[in-house]
């Protein structure tokens, strides 16, 4: 490697540092960011279409963009849904902070570093419309947001609104309920990490398909490990289709 593009990882991994990383990515060959959760290992439990050529693409709530990046590996045009400030975010009051930042820095970064052609929009999924998103979208693939939302009903209306044909949903459910033969959802409103709730498998079905999707499944389930910790979160795997 020439003296020159060493200085210039060096200085790549310098500001790595310097963001609080959600997502694992691999920007460049051991360019790697230190996120709280790598998905990498569990790609291929989502059910993703291998290719996407052609395909018009939402991802909501993408944070740093793994999965908007990993829809565009698959050929598909993306967009990437994100509120732009901390203020923003659907926080309980209680636990809601008192500062503000701009948040995308890491997807920026990302983007930048894997020549992504990814565009990023500014916004609440509750806000979302075909009309300021430019129409719908061939895939709509939301993972591990909704229980950090208020009103995960209105988001999947909205979703729904969206949505041409496939949806993608995964999510954290409650291992407690699961068994049960009814819906039913924990309500954690106080928690850390701001999840207000936790729904059983079989309620996520339900929600989805109310908002108004159609042939809604359960695709899969797996638990899905925190990079430094033992501990790991049950997700389930719903996929539907647009009415």
């Amino acid at each position: 490697m020439a003296g020159g593009d060493a200085e210039a990882v060096a200085r790549l991994r310098a500001r790595l540092e310097e963001i609080g990383w959600y997502h694992t990515q691999e920007l460049a060959p051991g360019l790697v960011t230190p996120g709280m959760f790598d998905l990498r290992p569990y790609i291929d439990r989502y059910g993703l279409p291998d290719d996407l050529s052609g395909k018009r693409c939402l991802d909501v709530g993408t944070f740093e963009g793994f999965w908007a990046f990993e829809l565009e590996r698959r050929g598909a045009e993306v967009i990437a849904l994100d509120v732009d400030r901390i203020q923003d975010l659907d926080w309980p009051p209680r636990l809601r902070p008192a500062e503000d930042a701009e948040r995308g820095e890491g997807f920026r970064l990302a983007a930048d570093v894997l020549g992504s052609s990814v565009r990023r929009v500014g916004g609440s999924i509750y806000e979302a419309t075909p009309e300021s998103l430019g129409g719908r979208f061939d895939l709509v693939f939301c993972g591990s947001v909704l229980i950090h939302l208020r009103d995960p009903v209105l988001a999947l209306e909205r979703m729904a609104a969206l949505c041409g044909d496939r949806f993608v949903f995964a999510d954290e459910y409650s291992r407690r309920l699961a068994l049960l033969p009814i819906n039913a959802a924990e309500f954690r409103g106080e928690t850390p990490w701001s999840t207000w709730w936790r729904p059983s498998p079989r309620t996520w079905v339900s929600m989805i398909h109310c908002a108004g999707f159609e042939d809604v499944r359960v695709h899969g389930r797996f638990r899905m490990r925190f990079r430094e910790r033992r501990s790991a979160v049950p997700h389930v795997v719903v996929h539907a289709r647009a009415r």
